[in-house]
């Protein structure tokens, strides 16, 4: 059985406090304390990952990670040398980022696991919009066809 690092500092204290002669409890006891305090610093002050679990607020606006990543409509879409990638969307967690605008996750309707509704907040070109799009996942998660309304529109991405 593994013991957790701060329960060996502890009993380490607890050791170091029984075999001295001048500390008193108190200093025992405020050794201690200060020994758990700096093992439970910020995680991410160690070089540990952040372990936040979202608000359930920001969960219901979060894409699934299949979901997530580069969709290319044509093989050259997908190329990280060229510049003119017109056809190219990056699926975040909460946005989609085309060639000329980003779209914010605004609200998100699971239809099912690979498929979801979502209110997109674009801004782009000096422009603001707003569309509701369906995203669904197709081809064994390898495609994602993209449909908009007011005015019907679909696309189809292949995975990068």
């Amino acid at each position: 059985m593994r013991v957790p690092p701060i329960a060996g500092l502890a009993v380490l204290a607890f050791t170091l406090a029984a075999c001295s002669s001048e500390p008193s409890d108190n200093q025992a006891a405020a050794s201690i304390e200060a020994t758990v305090a700096a093992n439970q610093s910020s995680d991410a002050a160690r070089g540990l990952p952040k372990s936040d679990v979202p608000s359930p607020a920001k969960e219901a606006k979060t894409l699934p990670p299949a979901f997530l990543g580069r969709w290319g409509i044509m093989p050259a879409d997908c190329d990280f040398s060229r510049t003119d990638t017109k056809g190219l969307v990056t699926v975040f967690a909460d946005k989609l980022s085309f060639y000329a605008s980003t779209a914010k996750v605004d609200a998100l309707t699971r239809q099912s696991q690979y498929k979801m509704t979502a209110d997109l907040n674009f801004t782009g070109e000096g422009r603001s919009w707003q569309k509701r799009t369906t995203l669904e996942l197709v081809t064994a998660g390898t495609a994602l066809v993209r449909t908009e309304q007011s005015p019907a529109a679909t696309y189809r991405y292949e995975r990068c």
